[in-house]
């Protein structure tokens, strides 16, 4: 029977997978062949790098979501070490020959250290299980993505766009700023870094490998999430191949929640208050713009301050592809690592292997520092809480329990420290210390947000300790899922009591510190949902005591569910239009519509000039734009470094509003002043290439050409309402 069953899953995957295939070329995409590259890739990372993460059971075994997140982690870290250490190219020849060596290095651990065949049977029908629910998913968000692919100057899409576009370009470990030239990016930009990681096995560019990072990502976040659900359900119901079906179940909605859902202001707002409204025949249907959700408290609203809370549906919607975003693909693997550890059903499990789990861990948190610094602070407390949690339970002595605790802790401290150094040394923290909540979220609100994921959680509880079936469960197990669950929760407390200062104002302070710890909690609530989800089943389904109210709990789970799931259509007809009418899809490329607008399309000239400059740190002037505006587009664009750009997101990454003002106030000075000596220094002094007189710059400024126009000869020049637009390529000669 289990035979039968492989080979109907493994033909189920193979056909999958060949309409994925058949898909993509139907499409016609320009980028199909790079998102048929970027699949290859996503499968030889997930497969060839699983010996070096084989766990004590199969509990999180063949799976090939988590695989792929700690593979690629293990791949692309040790790649961006030895161009930041060494200072050789972060390119091509590093990355190939750091994932070939580490393949190879796998292959030897599996047959001669460990004695086992590569590949089982099992492993790989898990493996094209896992890649056939990937690839569809893949399949559909590059095509709903090519609707709307272009870059965004509304969105941080600019930013983090040409973050990748900057490392892509200067094959570079440690970036130059593209809106500070000269000097390093003080961001948290490890997370680009690992997307254009993919970009050079893939060989694309970020022009395409941006939307293909954010189809991967969604795809990324269902399957790991439900890959986490399943692991923990099956081993909370003691792997019974009949407790398996609620298990998948479980895991599917948990998947479902992280990657597609919106928060519960969706069904009040988005479904039940809209249906009302419908049925008095008053209002619009379509009323609900679909980020209404994430800013539901708002000073405009009469609360006290601003706050967000964002979750990935939305962020892939948007086109976010920031830190906070990116770095979900390296947190969950890590939930997984802490899972695995309270998981098992020895309490003395053995030391080394546990030890080199903590050694990853501290690994991975090291890492978050610079790809995401919320997210170290998020999980080195909740690391610390599961290991706590989990070690007092362990049938040892008080003293041994405290003294493996303290050796975990310094463990996990001391690799995180070593792991960031390269990365350190060329950062300075941006923070100002943390305050004290002086104003609250309205009770009310936090319950409309927040009301369901937490009597989700209190039901887990319940059911975890209920005397009937509570010792069902393994005592490590229960009590890691305990501490998970109390941290959980306390990432929506946190916000209402304490904040992180940055440069925004009073309105907005607590705003960045909601944002960041919210958009962990919906993730890891989805986590907490699937696995009650999985149980409440189970326990419906066994005849119990009480198992009507758990088919009850489990019949009113699913529908919220499914309606919360319906929010990814309903933002995706918001964002991208109708996705059903081929004639309307613009392609996969970031850049390429860009050309047929009338204001873009000058820039899109420059971009090519620029691209096909050799030269690696490329500095151009250009307007000193503002956050969100369409200014400092050339450089987000090309990579090329400005000396001023981004007003805002500079004054923040520096903590200081005075280095920024003083280069824009050059910068306008240089464009409009007329003097010819002074743009003579002015472009030695950031060794500028090129100069931009584009629509931004002649919309700004009262642009006098009399200062720089005999100091470079004319790449391109137009007329763009009745004014000269032109790219200026800098003499040196002349300077």
């Amino acid at each position: 029977m289990d035979h039968s069953r492989k080979n109907y899953s493994d033909c189920f995957s193979l056909l999958a997978i060949a309409f994925v295939i058949i898909g993509f070329l139907l499409i016609r995409d320009p980028g199909t062949t790079a998102a048929l590259r970027w699949l290859a890739v996503v499968f030889c990372i997930s497969f060839f790098m699983r010996p070096y993460l084989a766990d004590r059971a199969d509990t999180f075994d063949k799976r090939f979501g988590l695989r792929f997140g700690l593979g690629l982690f293990l791949c692309f870290y040790p790649s961006w070490m030895i161009s930041a250490v060494f200072g050789v190219d972060y390119s091509d020849i590093v990355c190939h020959a750091v994932f070939i060596i580490l393949a190879i290095g796998g292959y030897v651990i599996r047959r001669f250290y460990k004695k086992s065949p590569y590949v089982t049977r099992d492993e790989l029908s898990g493996y094209l299980a896992g890649f056939a629910i990937f690839a569809v998913i893949f399949l559909a968000f590059f095509w709903i993505i090519g609707f709307n692919p272009s870059v965004d100057p509304g969105t941080e899409n600019y930013m983090d766009f040409g973050f990748m576009q900057t490392i892509y370009r200067q094959k570079a470990a440690i970036p130059k700023d593209i809106w500070f030239a000269g000097e390093t990016l003080n961001y948290y930009y490890l997370g680009q870094s690992a997307s254009v990681y993919m970009c050079i096995l893939s060989h694309t560019t970020p022009e395409y490998g941006y939307n293909l990072m954010l189809a991967t990502f969604i795809g990324m976040v269902f399957l790991m999430v439900s890959e986490i659900v399943y692991s923990v359900a099956v081993t909370l119901l003691a792997r019974d191949d009949k407790k398996r079906v609620p298990a998948l179940i479980g895991s599917v909605a948990g998947g479902g929640i992280a990657a597609f859902a919106a928060n519960p202001h969706w069904l009040i707002y988005g479904i039940v208050l809209a249906a009302v409204d419908k049925i008095k025949g008053v209002g619009d249907e379509r009323s609900y713009w679909f980020p209404d959700g994430t800013v539901y408290i708002r000073s405009e609203l009469g609360d006290p301050d601003n706050g967000k809370n964002e979750f990935p549906a939305y962020s892939v919607i948007l086109g976010d592809l920031h830190a906070h975003v990116i770095n979900v693909i390296f947190v969950l693997p890590l939930v997984c690592l802490l899972f695995d550890c309270c998981l098992s059903d020895d309490e003395k499990e053995e030391r080394i292997p546990q030890l080199l789990k903590i050694v990853l861990i501290g690994m991975l948190l090291g890492y978050y520092k610079g790809s995401n610094y919320w997210d170290f602070a998020i999980y080195y407390v909740i690391t610390g809480a599961v290991i706590v949690f989990t070690d007092q339970k362990r049938r040892i002595s008080l003293a041994e329990s405290f003294g493996w605790i303290l050796a975990k802790a310094l463990i996990i401290t001391v690799v995180s420290l070593v792991m960031i150094i390269p990365f350190s040394l060329h950062f300075v923290k941006m923070e100002s210390g943390i305050e004290l909540a002086d104003v609250h979220s309205p009770l009310s609100k936090l319950l409309v947000l927040w009301g369901l994921p937490v009597a989700a959680a209190a039901i887990l509880i319940y059911i975890l300790y209920e005397k009937r079936g509570g010792n069902d469960f393994p005592p490590l197990a229960r009590s890691g899922l305990l501490a998970f669950i109390l941290c959980t929760i306390g990432l929506v407390i946190t916000p209402e009591f304490i904040y992180v200062k940055d440069i925004y104002g009073d309105a907005n302070a607590r705003f960045n510190t909601m944002f960041k710890l919210t958009y962990q909690a919906f993730v890891l609530f989805a986590i907490i949902i699937g696995v009650m989800l999985a149980i409440a089943l189970s326990h419906a389904l066994s005849g119990r005591d009480g198992s009507r109210l758990y088919a009850a709990l489990s019949a009113a789970t699913l529908v919220l569910i499914l309606l919360s799931v319906a929010y990814m259509p309903h933002a995706i007809s918001d964002w991208f239009g109708n996705v059903c009418d081929p004639s309307m899809r613009k392609g996969i490329s970031g850049l390429d519509d860009l050309r047929y607008d009338g204001t873009y399309g000058f820039e899109m000239q420059a971009y090519d000039i620029l691209s096909a400059d050799p030269k690696r740190v490329l500095n151009i002037v250009e307007v000193a734009g503002d956050s969100y505006t369409h200014e400092s587009a050339l450089s987000a664009y090309s990579g090329a470094c400005t000396p001023a750009g981004w007003f805002v997101h500079e004054w923040m990454w520096h903590n200081d509003a005075g280095p920024i003002k003083d280069r824009a106030d050059r910068v306008s000075y240089f464009y409009r002043c007329g003097d010819e000596e002074y743009c003579r220094d002015f472009l030695k002094l950031y060794d500028i290439d090129y100069i931009l007189v584009g629509p931004a710059e002649v919309c700004k400024y009262p642009v006098n050409r009399n200062g720089f126009i005999h100091l470079g000869e004319p790449c391109i020049s137009t007329i763009w309402q009745d004014v000269e637009l032109s790219l200026i390529k800098v003499d040196r000669n002349r300077l």
